[in-house]
């Protein structure tokens, strides 16, 4: 509670003290029609009226509070109202003036039982506010005990720590595979194309998955006389195959390796030109109009040439065929009959059989 409502509830426990006689009527009217079961709208309209008929007590009733069990009495300071309340000075008088103070009254108390819980909830405020004020001392004095034991001087120690200078295939995707052999895999494409340009060497081997865009994995052999293991191979067709995007939405795939030589690092162009003639005016178009025609009948006059000769080549061939044929049948033929003689056989013993071709 602050100072200026110390100072109300003060002086409203005084002004009941100063209007005993007038509180208690007030009191006593409202609750003789209140345990009478009067209405409560019909008891203000009661208290209007009375008001009006100029009744004293009627007129410093100003709120009706019976939900609560309270009425509002407008009570003034008869000391301070009387005729020789000039001659107090200015610094006795009430901050609150010497006019009528609105005091809320307890119609199931006297006014005496009134004025003492004023007083006493004055009291038990001022109760309060000392704790508070010894409270508050005490949490200050404690955040003051705290700022000053971390403003105690600290002491600094400063540690340097050697910074290991990372390896030259650290900046790519990189792991040993079981039987120790270093795979690297790029990043993106410029690393891809690094990886083939810069290091790929003789002996290595290059996997590569079979999607476009795939990345790049270099097996890096230690030794270009001895082969790469099949286990290694197959941890870099993981490799290349887990790198992918397509890894992600669960595509199928595989993974191919080919030897360091195999692999091109230049891309071979294969340049050529041609002309293109344009024919400027009509008289050039009508004088070459049947040139296509004439071309063409060269060219299947050509064709017709070519495969005459081819004809007579392939019938002399055949006569060749036929000659070489009848020769054989007819060294057969002196075979057969010089056979009986040389080898001491009997008529009969030798059969000769001559096919002639067709």
């Amino acid at each position: 509670m602050d100072r200026r409502a110390h100072q109300k509830t003060e002086e409203q426990a005084w002004r009941i003290e100063m209007n005993l006689e007038f509180v208690d009527q007030a009191i006593i009217v409202i609750h003789q029609a209140v345990a009478a079961g009067m209405d409560w709208e019909e008891l203000a309209e009661l208290v209007r009226d009375q008001q009006g008929q100029e009744n004293p007590v009627a007129e410093r009733i100003t709120k009706l509070s019976l939900a609560v069990n309270q009425i509002m009495l407008s009570l003034g300071d008869p000391i301070k109202n009387s005729s020789d309340s000039d001659s107090v000075s200015d610094e006795e008088t009430s901050e609150f003036g010497r006019g009528p103070l609105s005091v809320d009254v307890d119609i199931f108390k006297s006014a005496f039982a009134n004025a003492q819980w004023y007083y006493m909830s004055q009291c038990q405020a001022g109760i309060k506010h000392a704790k508070t004020l010894a409270v508050s001392s005490q949490a200050l004095q404690s955040a003051e005990q705290k700022i000053r034991a971390n403003l105690h001087p600290t002491k600094i120690t400063l540690t340097m720590t050697q910074q290991r200078k990372p390896l030259w295939f650290e900046k790519f995707a990189w792991f040993i595979s079981s039987d120790g052999y270093l795979m690297l895999a790029g990043h993106d494409m410029h690393q891809n194309e690094l990886l083939v340009k810069r290091y790929l060497r003789a002996g290595d081997a290059y996997v590569h998955a079979d999607l476009h865009g795939a990345v790049s994995v270099v097996v890096k052999n230690r030794s270009a006389s001895s082969p790469i293991p099949p286990s290694t191979l197959f941890q870099a067709g993981i490799m290349s195959m887990c790198l992918l995007c397509m890894w992600v939405e669960k595509i199928v795939t595989s993974a191919s390796w080919v030897e360091a030589h195999q692999v091109s690092k230049t891309t071979q162009l294969v340049y050529g030109f041609g002309f293109l003639f344009r024919l400027a005016n009509d008289e050039s178009i009508a004088r070459h109009a049947a040139a296509r025609q004439q071309r063409l009948a060269l060219v299947q006059e050509g064709f017709c040439a070519a495969s005459k000769v081819a004809k007579e080549n392939a019938d002399k061939a055949d006569d060749n065929n036929n000659n070489a044929s009848a020769a054989a049948a007819v060294i057969g033929q002196m075979d057969s009959a010089a056979a009986p003689k040389k080898y001491n056989l009997k008529e009969g013993d030798v059969s000769v059989t001559t096919k002639y071709p067709e």
